[in-house]
């Protein structure tokens, strides 16, 4: 499967690092992702904290190999066990990483921003600055932007980019390249991620979640792939996968299902779709709503389904 974004980078030593994406919620690092790879695999939606996992996406090269993690957002509180082990899957990222790409919005740093530049700092990492959303303002507007971040970090480079519009990627990925180290490639050419089908089908019914419904309910959801059976006889040969969507209280589940089952069924619709781009191959897919009081607070739930 060949990736989006290519670089006409010239004969030279290989590099290949592992470049953590990182930001406040819905600053567009899913977005960048998928785009810089040309395959969807973190779940995007105009609503932030969509993305819950570390999510790691490879861009091969023959000349360079980068390995792209997606992060979750930066939590804005850490009231619950959930948005704690957000947290440590942020850190980890950061650690792991060879070099870190920090996503903004066309703004001054604001607190999200500063408690980041803090957790960079005490890591040492060298960091890009991507400011994303340029094509929401005008270009003047940035200048005022790039000097307040100048001096709070030492950023190899600052590179303006719209992730929606593809605008100012291909400055971006010529200079993530730059500074990875020289090195043979950690993957198989042909490899875009370490994640099954089966967790990316349930990204895919949760962003389907994250767009149906308003509110508190999308955060209210958790997801879990009960069964993942691929050319199931019973469904006619289809792949057949069986989902349950947590959720906290039983009126968030009246919700969730909607007035005859219609939301629930839009949801499904939409999904399948999806999973159906992504593996090539038909599915029947089921969708149940069970109630999990608290489940964002508990521990071994958490763990069980995978975060």
């Amino acid at each position: 499967m060949s990736a989006g974004i290519r670089d006409q980078t010239t004969a030279g030593p290989y590099r290949t690092g592992t470049v953590a994406i990182v930001g406040r919620p819905n600053v567009g690092k899913s977005t960048l992702l998928n785009g810089l790879i040309g395959f969807k695999l973190s779940a995007v939606s105009p609503k932030p904290q969509t993305t819950r996992h570390r999510i790691l996406g490879v861009l091969t090269d023959e000349n360079y190999q980068v390995a792209f993690l997606d992060t979750p957002g930066l939590p804005c509180n850490l009231d619950d066990e959930l948005n704690r082990r957000l947290l440590v899957r942020l850190g980890e990222a950061v650690k792991e990483a060879d070099l870190v790409v920090m996503m903004v919005e066309p703004r001054p740093p604001a607190d999200l921003e500063l408690r980041l530049i803090g957790q960079l700092k005490r890591s040492g990492k060298p960091c890009l600055l991507a400011i994303n959303k340029i094509d929401v303002v005008r270009k003047p507007d940035l200048l005022p932007v790039i000097d307040a971040y100048n001096g709070l970090y030492p950023y190899l480079e600052i590179v303006p980019v719209s992730a929606l519009k593809n605008e100012g990627v291909d400055y971006l990925l010529p200079a993530i390249v730059k500074h990875l180290p020289e090195g043979e490639p950690a993957f198989p050419a042909d490899e875009l991620t370490d994640r099954t089908e089966r967790f990316l089908a349930g990204e895919m019914v949760r962003e389907q979640v994250f767009h149906a419904y308003a509110q508190e309910v999308p955060y209210a959801v958790a997801v879990e792939i009960e069964q993942f059976r691929e050319g199931s006889e019973e469904h006619g040969g289809k792949d057949h996968i069986r989902a349950i969507l947590y959720v906290e209280r039983e009126s968030q589940k009246a919700i969730l299902i909607g007035k005859g089952g219609q939301l629930l069924k839009k949801v499904g619709t939409r999904a399948r779709q999806q999973i159906e781009e992504v593996t090539g191959r038909p599915v029947y897919l089921e969708l149940w709503v069970k109630v999990y009081p608290r489940w964002r607070k508990d521990k071994a739930f958490l763990h069980r389904i995978g975060y």
